[in-house]
């Protein structure tokens, strides 16, 4: 069933938006980018590096869609990033109807006035509406899926416009910048005003299992269990993760984790029992690489030179770190087989926002 525009209108209210945080000088600097481009009905791409506070950021815009009894839909390819911004908007637009969308959920569609969903339920709509974010444009599974691309399109108004957020924006959008078709909003600095953790290096001669456990991602790995710091470590593979995670029960049977993935169906619970602080340890595969916030963790890379690490990928999962403003010194660590293009690509791109933010 297709869902057209429903003339609708929304009662007014007296507070639409009830926040008690501020902006740093660079967020409003982006606000007022965004709110002119929603003033000239122009589509606008945030390129903000990890933990810059993009959804803070687009508060005000979404106050001045419901202040002028607009329609706005929040859309992110990934489930988990939907799940947890839900929450984020529902409490500070508390006057507002808010709908959450997805595959798994259980309720049916309604109408609210804010809607959170996945891409892939914007399928089922045309012309709906007036403003349209997509949060992680470069990620999978909307990275090249032009039918993905059609239907985000196909879901506006005429008049309306596309805010795109991304760390990692891809080719296709900057180069639409170029042609000043699209307008953009950099954000070289988190919030917090704290460069990014730059990722530690190790190159393992041995297999990250040899001898159960490689001796020098033992080392590390027991520091942190005996100190009890709390870390997430990412794999390519499951097969991987799973072996790996057989080892560690047998080394460390007091250590507490989860693993999670795609194939999961206990991902989102899983999730939510690192987040709660009630295990130590998540192993993950690039299920995790974006969407997620966790405070005072160090994240671990194994075998970053596998194919399924890209750049993009390596840079988001780096981004997993130092997110709070009292942790922001958490630890990345990048172990690898041997020394490739991107982890080459990734560590440079890093230090080159960090320089850019100094500017």
């Amino acid at each position: 069933m297709l869902i057209t525009p429903t003339a609708i209108n929304y009662p007014q209210q007296n507070d639409y938006l009830v926040w008690d945080g501020t902006l740093t000088a660079n967020q409003e600097k982006g606000v007022r980018e965004l709110l002119m481009a929603f003033e000239n009905h122009r589509s606008h791409l945030v390129w903000a590096v990890t933990g810059a506070g993009k959804t803070e950021m687009i508060f005000p815009l979404i106050e001045q869609v419901l202040k002028q009894g607009q329609r706005i839909a929040i859309c992110s390819p990934r489930v988990d990033v939907c799940i947890e911004l839900f929450p984020r908007i529902q409490k500070v637009f508390p006057n507002t109807t808010v709908g959450l969308f997805h595959g798994k959920s259980e309720e049916p569609y309604q109408l609210t006035q804010i809607m959170l969903a996945t891409v892939h339920q914007l399928i089922r709509f045309e012309a709906a509406f007036d403003v349209l974010v997509v949060d992680e444009v470069d990620s999978y599974p909307l990275a090249g899926n032009m039918m993905l691309h059609r239907a985000i399109k196909k879901a506006k108004k005429p008049t309306g416009m596309i805010v795109y957020l991304s760390a990692t924006p891809p080719k296709e959008l900057l180069s639409q910048v170029k042609q000043q078709k699209i307008s953009i909003t950099k954000l070289y600095q988190r919030f917090h005003g704290h460069p990014l953790p730059e990722p530690h290096c190790h190159l393992l001669l041995k297999p990250i299992t040899f001898g159960k456990i490689n001796p020098r991602l033992r080392l590390k790995l027991q520091r942190l269990i005996k100190n009890n710091e709390r870390f997430m470590l990412f794999f390519p593979q499951i097969p991987t993760m799973k072996n790996f995670a057989k080892q560690l029960i047998k080394l460390y049977p007091l250590l507490t984790f989860v693993d999670v993935s795609s194939k999961d169906e206990h991902r989102l619970e899983k999730v939510q029992q690192f987040r709660d602080q009630r295990v130590q340890a998540i192993l993950t595969t690039t299920i995790l690489e974006r969407g997620v916030t966790f405070k005072k963790i160090t994240v671990i890379v194994l075998d970053a030179q596998a194919k399924e690490f890209s750049k993009t990928a390596l840079i988001q999962i780096a981004g997993r770190a130092g997110r709070g403003s009292d942790s922001y010194d958490d630890e990345v660590h990048f172990y690898y087989q041997y020394y490739n293009q991107q982890v080459r690509l990734a560590c440079s791109e890093i230090a080159y926002l960090n320089q850019q933010a100094k500017k």
